[in-house]
């Protein structure tokens, strides 16, 4: 079993399918046995189709010698990655990171936003054995695709769509009060403005948090500074030092 970390390889894809409308699972074959921790990510580069810089994708599961990556159609790149077929090869740096600590002594709730369901997803199979609640939210009836891809949890799962098309109608922190306590342990992935209102709301309820940050990386290993942030210890790299951090230790306020 390989340990190496931030190792370059070239991987072949297993397959590529539209989960719903603009949003892909693609599942790849390694080399070797890759140790992966849930929300750690790896730097995907596109096999003759003139990208230079790579891309990062969270890891959305993980079965001996293949990867799975979730993701939403978005520019030319993830463009071209929906039409890669079984046997395309792929460059990757995998893993990357740093990622959720896992906290069995405290009353679990996920809470995810978007393409945030993938690396929450990784966290929820790691943790199946463990009763909770995860929270999943989107736009529209995108919520409803995603939860098909959990499988074998005893989470509990909730269902937020934003136009209502789909379970309940609202923001997902719109349901996050009445389900924590200063018991809890929050573990959240999404977009930003969500994990302020997360953040907020686990802080009035004296609730622990861990959040996974989404950022443009340029490198991904921490050498360009490209995805800095702000934080109680000093100014940290995303790519480097997260994707994840507790919530206490980030200045939100400079955010």
């Amino acid at each position: 079993m390989s340990t190496v970390i931030k190792d370059f390889r070239r991987v072949k894809v297993l397959s590529n399918s539209e989960v719903y409308p603009g949003y892909f699972l693609l599942s790849f074959e390694t080399p070797e046995v890759i140790v992966v921790r849930p929300g750690q990510f790896l730097q995907l580069r596109l096999v003759d189709k003139g990208q230079f810089l790579r891309r990062p994708f969270g890891i959305f599961d993980q079965r001996d010698k293949s990867i799975d990556i979730f993701y939403k159609v978005r520019g030319d790149i993830t463009t071209k990655m929906s039409a890669l077929k079984a046997e395309d090869s792929l460059d990757i740096i995998c893993p990357l990171g740093n990622g959720f600590k896992e906290q069995n002594k405290k009353d679990l709730v996920i809470v995810s936003g978007g393409t945030g369901f993938a690396p929450l997803n990784f966290l929820a199979k790691r943790l199946s054995s463990k009763e909770g609640l995860f929270i999943i939210g989107s736009a529209g009836s995108e919520s409803k695709s995603f939860t098909k891809l959990v499988k074998s949890l005893d989470l509990d799962i909730l269902i937020v769509s934003e136009d209502g098309s789909v379970g309940e109608q609202g923001m997902v922190t719109d349901y996050l009060v009445d389900n924590i306590s200063s018991n809890s342990i929050i573990y959240s992935a999404g977009p930003l403005e969500m994990l302020k209102k997360v953040y907020k709301i686990a802080k009035d309820k004296k609730a622990e948090t861990q959040f996974s940050f989404e950022s443009h990386f340029a490198c991904g290993m921490g050498f360009c500074w490209g995805c800095a942030l702000k934080t109680k210890n000093g100014t940290v790299r995303v790519c480097s030092e997260g994707p994840v951090f507790n919530g206490e230790d980030v200045l939100w306020e400079e955010l």
